[in-house]
């Protein structure tokens, strides 16, 4: 797959080999959320969605920070003027797009550099793996502007557990690289030259992955606060659907041939 650079107002997204750089870029706004951002961000997602060669997105920030959250003047001032319906129709396209992309089938990596805050920090917990530069710091900011989580306060207990979760979302207090991978909050803390490098590395790792790796996703999403005698019995039905892969049959043929197998994500 030859390489590309996709230009989107706010946001620029670079086609490698499998997997795909989406980049915030507001960098003299800290890659704050504002609606152009959003909709750029919407538009180039929709477009790495349908395209089955793309098995990995990574999400970072150009400049020196991931995202620093909402932007106060375009996107956190108007809220208290809005009605009701009005406020439910501003946010209903980004709950649409949580949900989306934390069930996406494609492996997902937030690269952090910098900022990760608020609305930012929420797309961090979307994605699968966390990986942060040594610069970056992280919180639910949400509370220093008398707002709450929007998501965070469902999955962020799930990672780092509920006493800390509570923590992080009652006080906004910012945690730095080492901290969030001491509690778990991040897989990984890189020197920040090595931040892009680290997450290409892992982003091409589980491209050339089988289609499995999509239905493990699926399956830890929708498993994981279930019964074990629940998540079980699903489990055999998520194993029959690998099954039925492209896939499993190319790794069984390359088994039994001595080769490597070639997966194609189908």
């Amino acid at each position: 797959m030859a390489e590309e650079r996709r230009n989107y107002e706010s946001c620029y997204v670079d086609i490698k080999e499998h997997y795909a750089i989406m980049t915030f870029n507001r960098p003299d706004k800290l890659n704050a959320f504002s609606p152009d951002l959003f909709e750029s961000i919407t538009q180039s997602y929709a477009d790495l969605k349908k395209e089955k060669s793309i098995r990995a997105i990574i999400f970072t920030g150009a400049g020196d920070h991931f995202s620093a959250g909402g932007d106060v003047s375009l996107d956190i001032d108007p809220l208290k003027h809005m009605s009701l319906n009005e406020f439910r129709d501003y946010f209903d396209p980004l709950v649409e797009l949580y949900m989306d992309l934390y069930n996406l089938d494609k492996v997902t990596i937030a690269a952090i550099n910098g900022f990760a805050l608020g609305a930012g920090f929420e797309m961090t917990l979307l994605c699968d793996f966390r990986i942060a530069s040594e610069t970056a710091q992280l919180g639910e900011f949400f509370v220093r502007m008398g707002l709450v989580p929007e998501i965070g306060m469902c999955l962020l207990p799930k990672i780092v557990g509920p006493g800390m979760a509570r923590y992080m979302c009652y006080t906004g207090e910012l945690i730095n690289a080492q901290e969030a991978l001491r509690i778990g909050l991040v897989e990984k803390v890189v020197k920040p030259d090595e931040l892009l490098p680290e997450s290409e590395k892992l982003a091409r790792r589980l491209a050339r992955g089988p289609a499995a790796v999509g239905i493990i996703k699926k399956a830890m999403n929708q498993l994981a606060n279930l019964p074990l005698e629940l998540s079980a019995d699903a489990g055999v039905n998520y194993q029959f659907a690998a099954t039925r892969t492209k896939d499993h049959a190319e790794a069984v043929r390359a088994f039994l041939e001595k080769r490597k197998p070639n997966f194609t994500g189908e």
